[in-house]
């Protein structure tokens, strides 16, 4: 810009009247407020899909929950580690990995609970907290979703859309010892599915002929490493 045109800007903003000059003042404000607030959502909405990321646990608590993330980017069909760094003949047998697959994130299974996040917290802050934080039984995530029963926590229209009776249909190539079959009563899905460890079939507990599923474990070889790991019961 020329002197000359400079000049001429100056006189006009000198001849403008207080009120265009406060009317002109308002738009910028407003146009500044306008970015201000489509920044804050946008920055806002992409810490909430980063919050459901297994890295967000992993960056915000550090040391608990390090040994989590492997679990949820192994690959089944691969060998990879769990939780407490024991290799795992397959992946595939860690729930953390095949709901990852399909698109699922940590929320999907994990509800935060305020009070349970300040306790960790205060834990973490004192240095007072088992690494890796310890698992979640089937009643705490239940509960954290205000459920009435584990079986609606897996089987519902979102992950599993069927029932009991159908899930005993799909696993009748077992044979007689189907552990979807309730010869001892039903029992919870985490009894057998493990999310960051490789899963056990309970039912070699007593059969020792039952079959395990490529890469999970029997009961004896998984009370091993729950022991190794101070996991009692």
């Amino acid at each position: 810009m020329s002197e000359n045109d400079e000049k001429k800007v100056e006189a006009q903003e000198a001849g403008a009247t207080p009120a265009a000059k406060r009317t002109d003042k308002r738009k910028r404000l407003g146009i500044t407020l306008g970015c201000v607030v489509a920044v804050l959502v946008v920055a806002g909405a992409g810490f909430m899909v980063w919050h459901e990321q297994p890295s967000f646990c992993n960056a915000i608590c550090h040391d608990p929950m390090d040994p989590y993330l492997p679990t949820f980017e192994a690959t089944p069909g691969e060998p990879a580690t769990d939780k407490w760094g024991n290799e795992v003949e397959d992946a595939g047998s860690m729930l953390a990995a095949v709901h990852n697959q399909v698109g699922k994130t940590c929320m999907d299974c994990h509800v935060p609970q305020l009070d349970e996040q300040m306790t960790e917290g205060m834990e973490w802050v004192s240095g007072n907290y088992d690494s890796p934080l310890g698992e979640r039984t089937a009643t705490q995530l239940v509960e954290a979703r205000g459920l009435e029963n584990s079986d609606e926590f897996c089987m519902n229209s979102s992950c599993h859309p069927y029932g009991r009776n159908e899930l005993e249909k799909k696993t009748a190539w077992m044979g007689k010892i189907n552990p979807h079959t309730p010869q001892h009563g039903e029992q919870k899905c985490t009894t057998c599915h493990k999310a960051h460890r490789a899963s056990v079939n309970y039912c070699t507990q007593c059969h020792t002929d039952a079959v395990v599923p490529d890469g999970w474990l029997s009961y004896t070889d998984s009370k091993l490493l729950e022991e190794a790991a101070g996991i009692n019961g």
